[in-house]
């Protein structure tokens, strides 16, 4: 009997360990941005990246030389896709990050629209102009845990 109780007690652990591993893990993709793009008020050069959401309403966006951490709304999806993408919003020859959608995952990124953005949006619809979308794909094969 003290073994069965031992046993139990000790799947438990093991199990409640696991799950708080689980869920310390943080989901990262890389992605190759051949253009310029801003995110945040910050502005990036075409360069590899690495997207991680933090913990909390942030994303991470890492190169081999910087890092910076914006503010986020993290959404869920009904159906998560299976090949991750950022989009990003197109004014002319700007690009704006708008969306990091992970590989295999329900959560969905959506970046506010900064206020260099919105300027820049503003001027675009006074000229009766729609943005453009572009989607790149995530580096599944490069997706990191």
């Amino acid at each position: 009997m003290k073994s069965t109780i031992s046993t139990i007690a000790l799947a438990t652990i093991v199990a409640i360990a696991s799950l708080s591993q689980a869920h310390a893990q943080t989901q990262a993709s890389r992605v190759s941005v051949p253009f310029a793009f801003e995110c945040g008020g910050t502005s990036f050069a075409p360069g590899t990246y690495i997207f991680s959401k933090t913990d909390g309403d942030h994303l991470s966006l890492r190169t081999n030389q910087n890092m910076s951490i914006v503010l986020a709304s993290v959404g869920h999806v009904l159906s998560a896709p299976a090949r991750g993408y950022v989009t990003f919003n197109k004014y002319g020859n700007r690009y704006f990050l708008a969306e990091y959608h992970p590989s295999n995952s329900g959560t969905e990124i959506d970046l506010p629209r900064s206020k260099k953005e919105r300027i820049v949006a503003r001027d675009y619809a006074m000229n009766s102009a729609e943005p453009g979308r572009v989607q790149l794909a995530l580096n599944d094969s490069d997706w990191l845990r």
